[in-house]
């Protein structure tokens, strides 16, 4: 499985993203293919070497000779990517990302998602940017995106809404929840488009364990004295106990019998497992020797958790002792994928084996929230998530 590592050094932006993969081997013609089917007339892409204080590095540029529309709303780009004829992995990556975007935009300026005006990102540009990193990845096969904090800076900056704060509110929308550092003032670093693809298709952390493949540098449009203005991408080969979405193949599982314990304390000990680095914790009922009732609490984590876990099954559970196997598992690769309800967008974990689709399924805390603020059933809210979800791979 290939891992992706983004290094955001300078910051993270559309183009700076797929000049990264584009060095690391990704083909433009691959790219070109694919915005030829794009209904516009004379856009055209190209990646060029160049310079970024010491670092040699690539630069992707889009020219789009027909006139582009000021604004369009989200569910014609909608469109336009679904009868696009992309392969189904870039469709969905390509729509995940604009998804996102729409959520933000919605969010800032309170509007419907599907009503979403797209100014900077809606241009040829962005849609070359946000389509060629889907083909790239594509293309490089990447099953897995970690990134390092972006770099979020300070001042005012000028776009199609007028002078806006940065970092640009939807910026701060999209990495909720992400860690950050801070950046140089008045230069945007963290592009909403860039923070759309690390929040549609990267989880935040540090390299993870592989076999480096290479490494692509890309290149901003700027080249400030101050600092190189470049994002590093490191490709590599998962190891053997690394997997899509940090789950590992090789799982300890931690098991402990308690005929002492009141229901009451059961849910504090699941969640203490958890919190632990426990992947997953439950409980079973048992008949004990004596003939005594009984629980077996199992928990199942990565190895390097195992101590953790182990020790807050003991302090929060009622046992003596833990007793620990090691053992191997087969798991779907695993993406997240942004579905529209009528009551807000949710997140479907979707997993597949070798390419082919075996699960998906939205993820309950959307469903549960979106529930709860329209006054819906969390049953009424699944079932149109899985309508939706249904009807997009349909038209993919």
């Amino acid at each position: 499985m290939s891992v992706l590592f983004v290094d955001p050094v300078g910051g993270i932006a559309g183009d700076m993203m797929v000049a990264a993969l584009l060095d690391l081997g990704a083909d433009i013609e691959r790219i070109r293919q694919a915005l030829d089917s794009l209904p516009v007339e004379g856009i055209s892409v190209k990646v060029e070497p160049c310079q970024r204080g010491p670092f040699a590095a690539q630069y992707f540029s889009v020219r789009c000779t027909a006139e582009s529309p000021s604004h369009r709303h989200w569910a014609e780009l909608r469109t336009m990517l679904q009868s696009a004829d992309f392969p189904p992995g870039v469709t969905r990556r390509a729509l995940a990302v604009f998804g996102r975007l729409a959520e933000s935009e919605a969010a800032v300026h309170g509007t419907p998602v599907d009503a979403v005006h797209f100014h900077e990102v809606g241009a040829w540009d962005s849609i070359a940017d946000i389509v060629g990193v889907a083909v790239a990845l594509e293309q490089l096969g990447v099953s897995r995106i970690v990134a390092a904090p972006p770099p979020l800076s300070s001042g005012t900056i000028t776009t199609a809404h007028g002078q806006m704060p940065l970092p640009a509110p939807a910026t701060l929308a999209l990495l909720t929840g992400w860690p950050v550092r801070s950046g140089p003032d008045g230069r945007e670093c963290t592009t909403p488009t860039g923070a759309a693809i690390l929040a549609a298709l990267a989880e935040p952390g540090p390299m993870p364990a592989m076999r480096i493949i290479g490494t692509g540098v890309g290149a901003g449009t700027r080249d400030p004295a101050d600092h190189p203005n470049i994002l590093r991408a490191v490709l590599g080969e998962a190891l053997a106990e690394e997997s899509d979405d940090a789950t590992p193949t090789t799982v300890h599982i931690l098991k402990a019998q308690m005929d002492d314990m009141s229901g009451e304390h059961l849910p504090p000990l699941i969640n203490a497992l958890l919190a632990a680095g426990a992947l997953d914790a439950y409980a079973s009922p048992v008949l004990m020797k004596k003939g005594r009732s009984g629980l077996l609490v199992t928990a199942i984590c990565a190895p390097d958790e195992s101590q953790a876990v182990a020790i807050a099954m003991l302090r929060h559970g009622t046992t003596f002792g833990v007793r620990v196997t090691r053992a191997e598992r087969t798991i779907l690769d695993r993406w997240f994928e942004t579905v529209t309800t009528p009551w807000g967008a949710v997140q479907i974990k979707v997993g597949a084996m070798n390419g082919e689709v075996l699960q998906a399924a939205p993820e309950y805390e959307d469903i549960q929230r979106l529930a709860a603020k329209a006054g819906q059933a969390t049953l009424t809210v699944h079932a149109a998530a899985m309508t939706a979800w249904h009807n997009q791979q349909d038209s993919t």
